[in-house]
Formats: C-alpha cells, structure tokens, sequence
C-alpha cells in the first residue's frame, strides 16, 4: 500500500526530532510479520521512519477515527497517563486526534479490535495485506510505555495470525523479531541483526513468545 503525502511530511520532522537510525533489516522475502517493542513510541517512531521498506503497522482502532481518538486522548493518554488537567486534556484532544487519525491512514495502518467482537476484522485484513504482497509491523507489549527498550510481557494473541494465514494460504509465514537499540540507534532483524524466520503450527504458542523475550535482550 502506498503510504500517502502526510506520512512523508511528517517523517521529516520525525526524523530532524529523533536523528538517524541505522536498519539492519533486509527486505521481507515472502510473507512476514515484524514484531518490535513499543518502548514508550520509540519502537514505532524509528521503525517507520527509518526501516528501508515500507511494513503496514498494527494500531490501537481507537486511533484510526477522529472521535474515538479524541477520546481516548481525553479519557486516558492526556488525563491518567500524563496527568493533566480534565479541560486541558479535553483541548489537546481536540487539537491532535484530527491530525493523528488522519496520519494513521495515510500509514495504511492495521486497526486492532484488542478486546471487542471485532477481532475477527484485525485479523482477516492482516491476512489480506500479507497476501497481497505486503508485510505488518506489530508492537504487542503489554506495557507499551516502557522505555527501556526491551520487551516483557507481550499480547500473545497476535500468534493467531498464522492459523488465519493458514485458512488462505500455504506459503510458509516468517515472524522476524527486530531488535530494538536505543543506545546505538540501530534496527536489527532477530538477535544477530540477520534476518530470522520463526515458523510455527497452531497451537505454538509458548516456544515463540520466549523467542522473542530473548531477543529484546
């Protein structure tokens, strides 16, 4: 997917904000889906900034319309998490969740029905952009805004994109974990910075969600 003229003016000034990233990641080869720690934005801000091709990331759908953007600034990202002011948060609310969810789409952005009866939808749009010859990014940290870099406790729940997968496709599916370097500012595919490929069946779910709390590391 094409990403549209508000990421590019954007990635500019991203870019002049958190300096040079070097990405040790070679281009997908087939079907895969990157996984990263959020580390408190940095993981999105240097993967889509500076990864050298163009993965479509997985969103909190709350993000991906104005209303339900605003809200969720004004009920818990500006009030509970930093604090401010109930009229305060409510202004900034207003005044980002245009831009942001309008940014989202322009990403091509994956919205992710975390908890709701929509899950189903996450998953078969997943499925769709990988069988179209794209690749995803996930950040499925349960405490997102660590920043330490490394990576704890995960939302396993993204495993279930293979047995999805699996219903349409026979083509092998690659989760490559990226290492996140926030001293060195470097992406690196899986734990040497070569590109690794976990293939897994249904059901696996316990071997991989180790894998990756070894590479964050």
């Amino acid at each position: 997917m094409e990403r549209g003229k508000l990421f590019y003016a954007s990635r500019f000034f991203v870019r002049l904000g958190i300096g040079r990233w070097t990405a040790d990641v070679p281009p997908p080869a087939g079907p895969t889906v990157y996984v990263c720690s959020h580390s408190n934005l940095r993981g999105p801000l240097a993967t889509l900034c500076w990864l050298p091709f163009a993965p479509r990331p997985s969103v909190f759908h709350m993000f991906m319309q104005k209303e339900t953007c605003r809200a969720q600034y004004r009920d818990y990202t500006f009030s509970r998490r930093f604090g401010m002011p109930k009229p305060l948060a409510a202004y900034a609310a207003w005044a980002a969740s245009g831009y942001v969810s309008a940014l989202m789409r322009s990403l091509g952005a994956i919205p992710v029905h975390r908890g709701t009866v929509k899950i189903g939808e996450t998953f078969r749009e997943t499925t769709a952009a990988l069988q179209a010859g794209e690749s995803v990014l996930i950040f499925p940290d349960v405490d997102y805004t660590d920043g330490s870099g490394g990576i704890g406790e995960v939302y396993d729940g993204f495993l279930l994109i293979e047995r999805f997968w699996r219903r349409i496709s026979d083509r092998p599916l690659d989760f490559v974990p990226l290492r996140l370097d926030l001293n060195s500012r470097r992406l690196a595919a899986s734990c040497s910075g070569e590109r690794m490929g976990v293939r897994f069946s249904s059901g696996i779910s316990r071997p991989w969600k180790l894998t990756i709390s070894v590479c964050f590391l």
